[in-house]
Protein backbone atom coordinates (compact mmCIF):
# COMPACT_ATOMS: atom_id res chain seq x y z
CA UNK A 1 0.00 0.00 0.00
CA UNK A 2 1.28 3.49 -0.85
CA UNK A 3 1.82 5.95 2.00
CA UNK A 4 -0.14 8.65 0.10
CA UNK A 5 2.61 11.06 1.18
CA UNK A 6 1.24 11.41 4.71
CA UNK A 7 4.67 11.00 6.30
CA UNK A 8 5.82 14.16 4.57
CA UNK A 9 3.96 16.15 7.20
CA UNK A 10 6.19 14.71 9.89
CA UNK A 11 9.49 14.67 8.04
CA UNK A 12 9.63 18.08 6.33
CA UNK A 13 12.89 19.94 6.91
CA UNK A 14 10.99 23.23 7.19
CA UNK A 15 8.69 22.15 10.02
CA UNK A 16 7.51 25.14 12.08
CA UNK A 17 9.07 25.76 15.48
CA UNK A 18 6.73 26.29 18.43
CA UNK A 19 7.77 28.12 21.63
CA UNK A 20 7.81 25.59 24.47
CA UNK A 21 6.74 27.62 27.52
CA UNK A 22 4.63 30.76 27.87
CA UNK A 23 3.74 32.61 31.08
CA UNK A 24 0.20 33.96 31.31
CA UNK A 25 -0.53 37.21 33.19
CA UNK A 26 -1.11 36.50 36.88
CA UNK A 27 -4.30 37.59 38.62
CA UNK A 28 -3.21 39.05 41.95
CA UNK A 29 -5.53 39.75 44.83
CA UNK A 30 -3.78 41.26 47.87
CA UNK A 31 -5.27 40.45 51.26
CA UNK A 32 -5.15 42.58 54.38
CA UNK A 33 -4.34 40.88 57.70
CA UNK A 34 -4.30 43.73 60.26
CA UNK A 35 -3.19 41.69 63.28
CA UNK A 36 -1.03 38.61 63.53
CA UNK A 37 -2.39 36.96 66.69
CA UNK A 38 -5.98 35.74 66.78
CA UNK A 39 -6.31 36.88 70.38
CA UNK A 40 -5.51 40.47 69.36
CA UNK A 41 -8.76 40.87 67.41
CA UNK A 42 -10.89 43.55 69.07
CA UNK A 43 -13.18 44.55 66.19
CA UNK A 44 -14.07 43.69 62.61
CA UNK A 45 -11.29 46.04 61.46
CA UNK A 46 -8.75 43.59 62.89
CA UNK A 47 -9.92 40.62 60.80
CA UNK A 48 -8.42 39.31 57.53
CA UNK A 49 -10.30 40.60 54.50
CA UNK A 50 -10.47 37.03 53.10
CA UNK A 51 -10.57 33.66 54.81
CA UNK A 52 -10.75 30.37 52.89
CA UNK A 53 -14.19 30.32 51.25
CA UNK A 54 -15.22 33.94 51.43
CA UNK A 55 -14.72 37.66 51.91
CA UNK A 56 -15.18 39.31 55.29
CA UNK A 57 -18.69 40.33 56.28
CA UNK A 58 -17.86 43.11 58.78
CA UNK A 59 -21.33 43.16 60.35
CA UNK A 60 -20.96 39.45 61.22
CA UNK A 61 -18.33 40.20 63.87
CA UNK A 62 -19.67 39.65 67.36
CA UNK A 63 -18.07 39.47 70.75
CA UNK A 64 -18.86 36.29 72.63
CA UNK A 65 -17.80 34.80 75.93
CA UNK A 66 -13.98 34.64 76.04
CA UNK A 67 -13.62 35.73 72.42
CA UNK A 68 -15.38 36.57 69.17
CA UNK A 69 -17.06 35.11 66.09
CA UNK A 70 -17.16 36.30 62.46
CA UNK A 71 -18.08 35.16 58.96
CA UNK A 72 -16.64 35.38 55.45
CA UNK A 73 -19.03 34.84 52.50
CA UNK A 74 -18.72 34.10 48.77
CA UNK A 75 -21.35 35.23 46.25
CA UNK A 76 -21.78 31.58 45.21
CA UNK A 77 -23.03 30.77 48.72
CA UNK A 78 -19.84 29.37 50.24
CA UNK A 79 -19.08 30.36 53.81
CA UNK A 80 -16.35 30.45 56.42
CA UNK A 81 -17.27 30.94 60.08
CA UNK A 82 -14.59 31.31 62.74
CA UNK A 83 -15.14 31.33 66.48
CA UNK A 84 -12.33 32.22 68.86
CA UNK A 85 -12.82 31.19 72.47
CA UNK A 86 -9.53 31.51 74.27
CA UNK A 87 -7.21 28.58 73.81
CA UNK A 88 -9.48 26.66 71.46
CA UNK A 89 -11.21 27.86 68.32
CA UNK A 90 -13.61 26.36 65.78
CA UNK A 91 -13.49 26.68 62.00
CA UNK A 92 -16.68 26.01 60.04
CA UNK A 93 -16.56 25.75 56.24
CA UNK A 94 -19.54 25.33 53.94
CA UNK A 95 -19.02 24.64 50.23
CA UNK A 96 -22.10 24.21 48.03
CA UNK A 97 -24.07 23.38 51.18
CA UNK A 98 -21.66 20.68 52.37
CA UNK A 99 -20.36 21.65 55.83
CA UNK A 100 -17.24 20.74 57.78
CA UNK A 101 -16.41 21.86 61.32
CA UNK A 102 -12.91 21.59 62.72
CA UNK A 103 -11.40 22.49 66.08
CA UNK A 104 -8.16 24.44 65.75
CA UNK A 105 -5.46 25.37 68.22
CA UNK A 106 -3.75 28.03 66.11
CA UNK A 107 -2.77 31.22 67.89
CA UNK A 108 -1.83 33.13 64.72
CA UNK A 109 -3.92 33.60 61.58
CA UNK A 110 -1.06 32.38 59.41
CA UNK A 111 -1.12 29.05 61.26
CA UNK A 112 -4.61 28.35 59.95
CA UNK A 113 -3.01 27.14 56.73
CA UNK A 114 -2.09 23.92 58.52
CA UNK A 115 -5.75 23.49 59.50
CA UNK A 116 -6.95 23.70 55.90
CA UNK A 117 -4.45 21.02 54.90
CA UNK A 118 -6.15 18.72 57.39
CA UNK A 119 -9.58 19.15 55.81
CA UNK A 120 -10.02 16.76 52.89
CA UNK A 121 -11.82 18.40 49.92
CA UNK A 122 -12.99 15.19 48.23
CA UNK A 123 -16.70 15.78 48.88
CA UNK A 124 -16.42 19.37 47.66
CA UNK A 125 -14.74 18.29 44.42
CA UNK A 126 -17.63 15.87 43.92
CA UNK A 127 -20.03 18.80 44.36
CA UNK A 128 -18.02 20.77 41.81
CA UNK A 129 -18.25 17.86 39.38
CA UNK A 130 -22.02 17.62 39.84
CA UNK A 131 -22.34 21.26 38.87
CA UNK A 132 -19.85 21.57 36.02
CA UNK A 133 -19.67 18.24 34.20
CA UNK A 134 -23.29 18.28 32.92
CA UNK A 135 -22.71 21.72 31.37
CA UNK A 136 -19.12 21.85 30.16
CA UNK A 137 -16.64 19.71 28.23
CA UNK A 138 -14.50 18.91 31.24
CA UNK A 139 -13.77 16.23 33.80
CA UNK A 140 -13.26 16.74 37.53
CA UNK A 141 -10.77 14.27 38.97
CA UNK A 142 -11.57 12.99 42.48
CA UNK A 143 -9.19 13.64 45.34
CA UNK A 144 -7.86 10.32 46.63
CA UNK A 145 -8.30 9.88 50.37
CA UNK A 146 -4.63 9.23 51.14
CA UNK A 147 -3.17 12.02 48.99
CA UNK A 148 -1.80 15.26 50.40
CA UNK A 149 -4.10 18.30 50.49
CA UNK A 150 -2.86 21.50 48.87
CA UNK A 151 -3.91 24.75 50.47
CA UNK A 152 -2.78 27.64 52.64
CA UNK A 153 -3.82 30.82 54.44
CA UNK A 154 -5.78 32.89 53.58
CA UNK A 155 -7.50 31.36 50.54
CA UNK A 156 -7.70 27.66 51.32
CA UNK A 157 -7.71 24.66 49.02
CA UNK A 158 -5.86 24.84 45.69
CA UNK A 159 -7.20 23.41 42.43
CA UNK A 160 -5.43 22.90 39.10
CA UNK A 161 -6.97 23.04 35.64
CA UNK A 162 -5.40 21.76 32.43
CA UNK A 163 -6.74 21.92 28.87
CA UNK A 164 -5.48 21.90 25.26
CA UNK A 165 -5.39 25.30 23.56
CA UNK A 166 -4.93 25.98 19.82
CA UNK A 167 -1.67 27.72 19.01
CA UNK A 168 -3.53 30.55 17.27
CA UNK A 169 -5.77 31.15 20.30
CA UNK A 170 -2.96 31.82 22.77
CA UNK A 171 -3.19 35.59 22.31
CA UNK A 172 -6.90 35.46 23.14
CA UNK A 173 -6.04 33.47 26.27
CA UNK A 174 -3.41 36.07 27.20
CA UNK A 175 -5.98 38.86 26.79
CA UNK A 176 -8.54 36.92 28.84
CA UNK A 177 -6.05 36.83 31.70
CA UNK A 178 -5.54 40.57 31.33
CA UNK A 179 -9.31 41.06 31.52
CA UNK A 180 -9.57 38.87 34.63
CA UNK A 181 -7.03 41.09 36.36
CA UNK A 182 -9.74 43.79 36.38
CA UNK A 183 -12.66 41.41 36.98
CA UNK A 184 -13.97 42.22 40.45
CA UNK A 185 -15.86 38.92 40.59
CA UNK A 186 -12.54 37.03 40.59
CA UNK A 187 -11.81 37.14 44.31
CA UNK A 188 -8.59 35.14 44.77
CA UNK A 189 -5.22 34.83 42.98
CA UNK A 190 -4.82 32.82 39.77
CA UNK A 191 -1.53 31.92 38.11
CA UNK A 192 -1.07 30.04 34.86
CA UNK A 193 1.27 29.14 32.04
CA UNK A 194 1.11 27.28 28.74
CA UNK A 195 3.50 24.46 27.85
CA UNK A 196 4.04 22.44 24.70
CA UNK A 197 2.95 18.94 25.72
CA UNK A 198 2.25 15.51 24.29
CA UNK A 199 -0.77 13.28 24.74
CA UNK A 200 -2.49 10.35 23.06
CA UNK A 201 -6.07 9.80 21.92
CA UNK A 202 -7.47 6.35 21.12
CA UNK A 203 -10.49 6.65 18.79
CA UNK A 204 -12.52 3.46 19.28
CA UNK A 205 -13.39 1.93 15.94
CA UNK A 206 -17.09 1.92 15.15
CA UNK A 207 -17.96 4.59 17.75
CA UNK A 208 -16.68 7.68 15.92
CA UNK A 209 -17.22 9.52 12.67
CA UNK A 210 -15.62 7.64 9.72
CA UNK A 211 -13.16 10.53 9.31
CA UNK A 212 -11.71 9.59 12.71
CA UNK A 213 -11.03 6.01 11.59
CA UNK A 214 -8.45 6.95 8.97
CA UNK A 215 -4.90 8.30 9.46
CA UNK A 216 -5.41 11.19 7.06
CA UNK A 217 -8.66 12.22 8.69
CA UNK A 218 -7.19 12.01 12.19
CA UNK A 219 -4.17 14.16 11.38
CA UNK A 220 -6.29 16.78 9.63
CA UNK A 221 -8.77 16.73 12.52
CA UNK A 222 -5.96 17.40 15.00
CA UNK A 223 -4.07 20.00 12.96
CA UNK A 224 -7.23 21.93 12.06
CA UNK A 225 -8.24 22.01 15.74
CA UNK A 226 -4.98 22.83 17.54
CA UNK A 227 -2.65 24.06 14.79
CA UNK A 228 0.18 21.77 15.91
CA UNK A 229 1.59 18.64 14.26
CA UNK A 230 0.81 15.06 15.15
CA UNK A 231 3.77 13.50 16.94
CA UNK A 232 3.51 10.34 14.79
CA UNK A 233 1.26 8.95 12.10
CA UNK A 234 -1.90 7.35 13.57
CA UNK A 235 -1.90 3.57 13.92
CA UNK A 236 -4.68 1.01 14.22
CA UNK A 237 -4.31 -1.06 17.41
CA UNK A 238 -6.33 -3.75 19.20
CA UNK A 239 -6.53 -4.74 22.86
CA UNK A 240 -6.71 -8.25 24.33
CA UNK A 241 -10.49 -8.33 23.87
CA UNK A 242 -10.25 -7.48 20.19
CA UNK A 243 -11.49 -3.89 20.51
CA UNK A 244 -9.79 -1.84 17.80
CA UNK A 245 -8.87 1.82 17.99
CA UNK A 246 -7.01 4.37 15.91
CA UNK A 247 -4.24 5.87 18.05
CA UNK A 248 -3.20 9.48 17.54
CA UNK A 249 -0.10 10.75 19.34
CA UNK A 250 -0.31 14.50 19.32
CA UNK A 251 1.77 17.52 20.24
CA UNK A 252 -0.13 20.60 21.43
CA UNK A 253 -0.24 23.50 23.82
CA UNK A 254 -1.56 22.69 27.28
CA UNK A 255 -2.86 25.42 29.58
CA UNK A 256 -1.91 24.80 33.23
CA UNK A 257 -3.62 27.05 35.79
CA UNK A 258 -3.77 27.11 39.58
CA UNK A 259 -6.69 28.65 41.43
CA UNK A 260 -8.61 28.26 44.69
CA UNK A 261 -11.52 25.93 45.18
CA UNK A 262 -13.93 28.84 45.70
CA UNK A 263 -12.78 30.30 42.35
CA UNK A 264 -12.84 27.15 40.22
CA UNK A 265 -16.41 27.45 38.91
CA UNK A 266 -15.97 31.13 38.07
CA UNK A 267 -12.73 30.41 36.22
CA UNK A 268 -14.43 27.68 34.18
CA UNK A 269 -17.29 30.05 33.37
CA UNK A 270 -14.84 32.75 32.19
CA UNK A 271 -12.99 30.24 30.00
CA UNK A 272 -16.24 28.91 28.58
CA UNK A 273 -17.54 32.42 27.95
CA UNK A 274 -14.38 33.20 25.96
CA UNK A 275 -14.79 30.02 23.91
CA UNK A 276 -12.00 27.91 25.48
CA UNK A 277 -14.29 25.28 27.05
CA UNK A 278 -17.16 23.92 25.00
CA UNK A 279 -20.69 23.13 26.08
CA UNK A 280 -21.80 19.51 26.20
CA UNK A 281 -24.46 18.03 23.94
CA UNK A 282 -23.68 20.10 20.84
CA UNK A 283 -22.78 17.10 18.67
CA UNK A 284 -19.75 19.01 17.36
CA UNK A 285 -16.40 17.25 16.93
CA UNK A 286 -13.90 20.11 16.66
CA UNK A 287 -12.23 22.19 19.34
CA UNK A 288 -13.41 22.93 22.02
CA UNK A 289 -16.30 20.46 21.82
CA UNK A 290 -14.67 17.08 21.15
CA UNK A 291 -13.82 15.07 24.29
CA UNK A 292 -10.12 15.09 23.40
CA UNK A 293 -10.16 18.90 23.62
CA UNK A 294 -11.82 19.02 27.04
CA UNK A 295 -10.46 20.48 30.27
CA UNK A 296 -9.62 18.60 33.45
CA UNK A 297 -9.90 19.94 36.99
CA UNK A 298 -7.41 18.27 39.34
CA UNK A 299 -6.53 18.41 43.02
CA UNK A 300 -3.48 20.65 43.29
CA UNK A 301 -0.26 18.75 42.68
CA UNK A 302 -1.82 16.05 40.50
CA UNK A 303 -0.64 17.92 37.40
CA UNK A 304 2.94 17.20 38.51
CA UNK A 305 2.57 13.91 40.38
CA UNK A 306 0.06 12.03 38.23
CA UNK A 307 1.74 9.85 35.60
CA UNK A 308 -0.10 8.05 32.79
CA UNK A 309 -3.46 9.64 33.55
CA UNK A 310 -6.30 8.57 31.26
CA UNK A 311 -10.07 8.62 30.96
CA UNK A 312 -12.85 7.76 28.53
CA UNK A 313 -15.47 10.21 27.35
CA UNK A 314 -19.02 9.46 28.62
CA UNK A 315 -19.97 7.72 25.35
CA UNK A 316 -16.89 5.48 25.44
CA UNK A 317 -15.90 6.63 21.95
CA UNK A 318 -12.36 7.73 22.76
CA UNK A 319 -9.71 7.43 25.44
CA UNK A 320 -7.57 10.45 26.36
CA UNK A 321 -4.12 9.71 27.78
CA UNK A 322 -1.52 12.08 29.25
CA UNK A 323 1.85 10.61 30.26
CA UNK A 324 2.22 13.71 32.44
CA UNK A 325 0.31 16.97 32.55
CA UNK A 326 3.18 19.19 33.62
CA UNK A 327 6.76 19.24 34.86
CA UNK A 328 7.78 21.08 38.06
CA UNK A 329 10.84 22.33 36.19
CA UNK A 330 8.51 24.38 33.98
CA UNK A 331 7.50 26.66 36.85
CA UNK A 332 11.10 27.00 37.98
CA UNK A 333 12.17 28.16 34.53
CA UNK A 334 9.44 30.80 34.19
CA UNK A 335 10.09 34.42 34.96
CA UNK A 336 13.35 35.01 33.14
CA UNK A 337 11.79 36.69 30.09
CA UNK A 338 8.23 37.09 31.28
CA UNK A 339 7.43 40.69 30.29
CA UNK A 340 4.30 41.25 28.23
CA UNK A 341 6.21 42.39 25.14
CA UNK A 342 8.39 39.27 25.17
CA UNK A 343 5.48 36.90 25.82
CA UNK A 344 3.36 38.47 23.09
CA UNK A 345 6.21 38.07 20.62
CA UNK A 346 6.43 34.37 21.45
CA UNK A 347 2.66 34.03 21.13
CA UNK A 348 2.78 35.61 17.68
CA UNK A 349 5.53 33.13 16.76
CA UNK A 350 3.23 30.29 17.86
CA UNK A 351 0.39 31.67 15.73
CA UNK A 352 2.64 31.88 12.67
CA UNK A 353 3.87 28.34 13.28
CA UNK A 354 0.26 27.13 13.47
CA UNK A 355 -0.57 28.78 10.15
CA UNK A 356 2.46 27.16 8.53
CA UNK A 357 1.63 23.78 10.10
CA UNK A 358 -1.90 23.82 8.70
CA UNK A 359 -0.73 24.91 5.26
CA UNK A 360 2.04 22.32 5.13
CA UNK A 361 -0.30 19.55 6.28
CA UNK A 362 -2.94 20.26 3.65
CA UNK A 363 -0.27 20.54 0.94
CA UNK A 364 1.39 17.26 1.95
CA UNK A 365 -1.90 15.39 1.87
CA UNK A 366 -2.85 16.90 -1.48
CA UNK A 367 0.52 15.89 -2.93
CA UNK A 368 0.23 12.40 -1.48
CA UNK A 369 -3.27 11.87 -2.86
CA UNK A 370 -2.20 13.18 -6.27
CA UNK A 371 0.81 10.86 -6.23
CA UNK A 372 -1.41 7.91 -5.36
CA UNK A 373 -3.72 8.83 -8.22
CA UNK A 374 -0.76 9.06 -10.62
CA UNK A 375 -1.00 12.75 -11.49
CA UNK A 376 0.69 15.97 -10.28
CA UNK A 377 -0.86 17.82 -7.33
CA UNK A 378 -3.38 20.37 -8.51
CA UNK A 379 -4.01 18.68 -11.89
CA UNK A 380 -7.55 18.56 -13.21
CA UNK A 381 -9.36 15.94 -15.25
Amino acid sequence: MKSLGYNRVMTTNTAPTFPKLLQMPAIQRPVRVPVDAIAEVKSAADLPTRLFLGDLVPDSYKKVKKGWTAEWHDDAGHLTRFRYAGGLSSLELSYAGDEVVSLVSATRFAELGASIQGIHPGAWLAKLAERLEPMFNLRVFPHQEDDAVGGDFPDGHLISLVMPVPADRLMALFELHKAMQDDAAICTPIDAYVRYAFSTVNYIEGRNHPMLAHPAGLVLHHVNALGTPAAEMPLRESDEEGVAAWTLQRGHYLYVVHCRLREAARLVERLAGAGFIGAVGTGKEGWPYGPEFGAALLPFGYEYAAANAWWFDPEGSRRIFYPRFADPADRESLGGNSGDIWIKALIRDAGKAAEQCRTDTVRAFAEGMAEAAGKPAGATH
